[in-house]
């Protein structure tokens, strides 16, 4: 019994040795791996030490190469001096010449067209006859009626003489006296259509079209000719509702025609009063001024709208700002330093942007000293040459 227990407790005592033993192993392990990924991780940094240093002697080679000079060196810029001044903005707007004053020559007469007196272009001038109309009826009834006046004249005439010596009746005389009255006034209204058998151009402009041809039947009212008065042009364009605020009657415009590479300056001569709901536009029109023969109606224009203004604002080229990896805007500016001029870099807040120009609502001032050319090859406190 006693070596069974004995056998026992040897074999516990085997067992947990063997254990320990096992224990240190993994232990030992354990630190070989971190010791060994603590080497390759000291070599990795000095790998990328290696590849720093080496893009930066290739940095500086390359400009040396490009420029001339070192980054030790002067680099060559261009200065500017900032002063203040008002940055004005302008959306630009499609829209098609119109005429203010467009009207028909009408017929007032029916007849036919015997004449045409003016061509398609000719300017015309306010109650010049545009066209003839074929008066041979009216002058037969004019005729006609003038024959039986005379007659009635005669008959008054005789009536008249014998009413003065008391003779004959005095219906007679009344009835003579009446025709001769009545027939007149026919005479007169026959006359009269006469005269109006000419179409006439009711305003001085340009006859833009003919509507009717020699020959053809025209009754009161049919329209003859179109003139349009080439003195009262209009330019009409559909803006956004979100424009209201900054659009005025008489804020002056810039009307280009790329047909005719014009370009002219007018004022808003009106803005509309509604809003149309289903563009959610309204209208602004600009009267043009005379003088400007070529031209037309329904030509295509591009009205040029001031809708915002920076006023006594920092403005400088859009295209010497830089931005860092992180999107932060910035310019540099020239300072003098030991009687050396060095860059500074400035970080900034943009505003306005129009046709290349930018406002610059805070990081420049007032006669700072901007660096406008050259500014890619400069770093913080560079040494600076300027431009001969």
């Amino acid at each position: 019994m006693i070596n069974s227990k004995l056998l026992f407790a040897l074999a516990l005592l085997l067992a947990l040795g063997l254990s320990a033993c096992g224990n240190n192993e993994g232990e030992n392990n354990s630190i070989f791996n971190i010791e060994r990924k603590k080497d390759q991780l000291r070599n990795k940094k000095q790998d990328l030490r290696n590849i720093e240093r080496s893009i930066a002697e290739l940095e500086a080679e390359i400009e040396a190469l490009e420029n001339g000079f070192s980054r030790g060196d002067a680099v060559l810029v261009e200065l500017d001096t900032l002063r203040k001044r008002d940055l004005n903005h302008y959306s630009v707007f499609q829209g098609n010449l119109e005429t203010r004053n467009q009207v028909m020559a009408s017929a007032e007469v029916s007849g036919r067209i015997v004449q045409l007196l003016v061509d398609e272009g000719d300017r015309v001038q306010r109650n010049q006859v545009v066209a003839r109309l074929d008066t041979e009826i009216i002058d037969k009834q004019i005729s006609e009626v003038e024959t039986t006046l005379r007659l009635a004249r005669d008959v008054y005439e005789r009536q008249k003489r014998l009413w003065d010596q008391n003779i004959g009746s005095e219906v007679q005389f009344l009835e003579a006296q009446n025709s001769v009255e009545r027939l007149e006034k026919n005479l007169d209204v026959l006359q009269a259509q006469r005269s109006r058998a000419v179409v006439k151009a009711p305003k001085t402009g340009v006859l833009d079209q003919l509507l009717l041809r020699e020959g053809e039947l025209v009754s009161p009212g049919t329209p003859v000719a179109v003139i349009v008065d080439m003195d009262n042009l209009k330019l009409s364009v559909s803006v956004p509702e979100n424009f209201l605020m900054f659009i005025d009657r008489g804020d002056e415009v810039e009307i280009h025609f790329p047909s005719l590479d014009k370009t002219i300056q007018s004022n808003i001569s009106r803005v509309g009063s509604t809003i149309d709901p289903e563009n959610r536009t309204f209208r602004v029109e600009t009267f043009l001024p005379r003088g400007h023969s070529r031209l037309k109606p329904n030509l295509m224009a591009r009205m040029s709208i001031n809708d915002r203004t920076a006023e006594d604002a920092i403005v400088i080229p859009l295209n010497i700002i830089q931005n860092e990896l992180g999107g932060k805007a910035f310019v540099y500016v020239a300072h003098e330093e030991n009687d050396q001029m060095r860059a500074e870099k400035r970080y900034i807040e943009t505003g306005l942007e129009y046709r290349g120009q930018i406002e610059i609502k805070s990081g420049l001032k007032e006669d700072d000293i901007l660096i406008v050319r050259g500014q890619q090859n400069l770093s913080e406190n560079q040494r600076l040459a300027l431009h001969q």
